[in-house]
């Protein structure tokens, strides 16, 4: 009796706010619209990701602030529990990464963290896999191939780097020399550094927001540009720093940090572009992110290390039949929400159709398929030119909207509520 056929693998790299977005997305919508011939194939998901758990990094300024302002039970979220609906569905999920890809033969090269993803990965192995005798190592074979490993801060506080449980001991570092620390210095005009001083002004400074109140700390904020909040209008940028200055916040414009060395006793030596030194207990690095692209061949990246992405379908088209990237690390984004959830419906619909495309050729081998193959249409994806950024500031105040706004949409809380639903359902946070 002949062996049934492997499932053809649907691998999934990432899972932050686009990888969970592609694999909910998957398993609720594009698996049921496949197998639509006798000789289809079967498919198995395989989401992939460094961490167990998800980063609310949305609110990680908040995180830092102050201990327990957002709690780890909330700022961290386990993912695989948020698959448990999917019953039936043949998915797993492997802690590790990924430090190659081999777009000719189709394969994916992962590092396992765990016992746990060593085992579930040897599970999936085939003839065409291949381990090392550690079982550290696996390379898994892919059918289609989504890229969503996103970007990261340069500091652990504002983002994951790797597993979990490093940014929360990072946190944790950070908070017990917090109390004591008589002097901040947070590198970054954008929204992260913005945001990061204005929370550190508020909880940990002054302790409450009372105008006129003393700051405990001195905060220091170095744009390393001309104003705050460059992506934005001069207007949103002026009332940023009027906003961080009435928290005692110190701006400065025009220098940048070209080095941060912390010295035996603790004390952080910032090195200026204008030939100074400034001297600090502790210091943020806020100065936007890099793509988690490290795995993918150079011949696919561009100058900045982002996928080259074909801009209106999300297809990587020079790595071959059913690649795409979405989110953070591929070029077409800017490194915004609405950047993974107004493509991610775009990716998924022509992943459908390059899979359906497979399922006829398979049916049909020899031609007779033609018509229904050019009757499916790709999507096209139109990047959303109007830039919305909300940056809480002070407790109630912010800027993006009026201050009221920012307080509703995301100071308040941080949208910590819409957490779980973000790894349950795939759901876009805002």
């Amino acid at each position: 009796m002949s062996q049934p056929e492997e499932p053809l693998n649907i691998v999934v790299l990432g899972a932050s706010f686009a990888g969970l977005s592609v694999a909910h997305q998957f398993l609720d919508h594009t698996i049921k619209r496949l197998s639509t011939t006798p000789t289809s194939p079967t498919y198995r998901l395989i989401l992939v990701s460094p961490s167990t758990h998800i980063y609310w990094n949305i609110g990680a300024p908040r995180v830092l602030a102050a201990p327990n302002l957002i709690p780890h039970t909330d700022a961290f979220i386990p993912i695989e529990p948020g698959f448990r609906r999917h019953k039936g569905a043949d998915f797993t999920f492997i802690q590790g990464f990924a430090t190659g890809i081999d777009v000719s033969a189709s394969a994916v090269t992962l590092v396992l963290i765990g016992a746990t993803a060593s085992k579930r990965a040897s599970q999936l192995a085939t003839r065409r896999s291949r381990s090392n005798v550690e079982d550290t190592i696996q390379t898994i074979p892919y059918h289609a191939l989504i890229l969503a490993t996103g970007s990261q801060a340069h500091s652990p506080l504002l983002s994951l780097h790797g597993p979990h449980e490093r940014t929360i001991a990072a946190l944790e570092s950070f908070h017990k020399r917090l109390t004591a620390a008589k002097s901040i210095v947070v590198c970054g005009g954008g929204p992260s550094g913005i945001e990061t001083a204005g929370q550190l002004a508020t909880y940990s400074s002054h302790g409450s927001e009372v105008k006129g109140s003393r700051p405990t700390k001195k905060i220091t904020l170095i744009t390393g540009t001309a104003r705050c909040l460059t992506g934005l209008s001069e207007t949103i940028g002026q009332k940023a720093e009027k906003q961080l200055k009435q928290l005692g916040v110190d701006v400065i414009h025009k220098v940048r940090v070209l080095g941060a060395n912390e010295d035996p006793s603790g004390t952080v030596h910032c090195v200026l572009s204008d030939d100074t030194t400034l001297e600090a207990d502790l210091y943020i690095a806020a100065t936007g992110v890099v793509p988690n692209t490290a795995y993918m061949p150079t011949k696919l990246l561009d100058a900045a290390g982002y996928i080259r992405t074909n801009a209106g379908t999300l297809r990587v088209d020079q790595a071959g039949a059913r690649v795409f990237a979405v989110g953070d690390c591929a070029s077409y984004s800017g490194n915004y929400v609405l950047d993974v959830y107004d493509a991610v419906p775009v990716a998924m619909h022509n992943l459908l159709n390059d899979l359906l495309v497979h399922e006829l050729r398979l049916a049909s081998p020899y031609g007779g398929k033609e018509d229904e193959i050019d009757a499916l249409e790709d999507a096209v994806y139109e990047k959303n030119q109007k830039i919305s950024q909300l940056c809480p500031i002070g407790r109630f105040g912010g800027v993006g909207v009026p201050s009221l706004g920012v307080w509703a949409f995301k100071g308040r809380d941080y949208r910590v509520g819409k957490a779980k639903t973000v790894v349950v359902n795939g759901n876009n946070p805002y």
